[in-house]
C-alpha cells in the first residue's frame, strides 16, 4: 500500500510540476508582447518560451497516460531555464524589466524541473522495487 501511495504521490509531483513549467513557457513566450521586448531577445524568447511549454506539457501528459516520466525532457528543461536566465547577458540586454522578467521564470523553471527530476526518479525507484 505504501509503495503505490509514494508512486501516487510522486506521479502527481511530476504532473503539477510540469504543468506550473509549461504555464512559466507560456509566459516567456508571451512576454515579448506583454513587455515590448525587442530585438533579438524577443524573437529568442518566443521559440525557446514556446519549446519549454510544450516539453513541460508532454512531460504531464506522459505521466498522466502512466508512463514513467522522462527525466531527460527535465533535464533540458532546467537547462533551458538556465539559458532564459543567461539570455539577456549573453545577448546584452541593459534593460531592468526584461532581466527581471527572465530572471525570474528561468529560476522557477530550473527549480520545478529539477523537482519534477526527482519526482521522476522517486517513480523509477518505485516502478523498480514492485517489479
Amino acid at each position: 500500500m505504501s509503495r503505490t501511495r509514494s508512486a501516487d504521490d510522486s506521479s502527481v509531483l511530476v504532473q503539477r510540476t510540469a504543468g506550473l513549467t509549461a504555464v512559466l513557457g507560456a509566459f516567456i513566450m508571451m512576454s515579448t508582447v506583454f513587455f515590448t521586448i525587442t530585438d533579438f531577445m524577443g524573437i529568442q524568447n518566443v521559440p525557446v518560451g514556446a519549446v519549454v511549454a510544450f516539453l513541460a506539457a508532454f512531460q504531464a501528459y506522459r505521466t498522466n497516460e502512466h508512463r514513467s516520466p522522462s527525466i531527460v525532457i527535465a533535464a533540458v528543461l532546467a537547462v533551458l531555464g538556465i539559458w532564459i536566465v543567461a539570455a539577456p547577458f549573453v545577448l546584452g540586454v541593459d534593460r531592468a524589466l526584461v532581466i527581471g522578467v527572465n530572471g525570474v521564470a528561468g529560476v522557477l523553471i530550473v527549480i520545478l524541473s529539477l523537482v519534477g527530476a526527482y519526482g521522476s526518479r522517486q517513480l523509477s525507484t518505485t516502478a523498480s522495487a514492485s517489479a
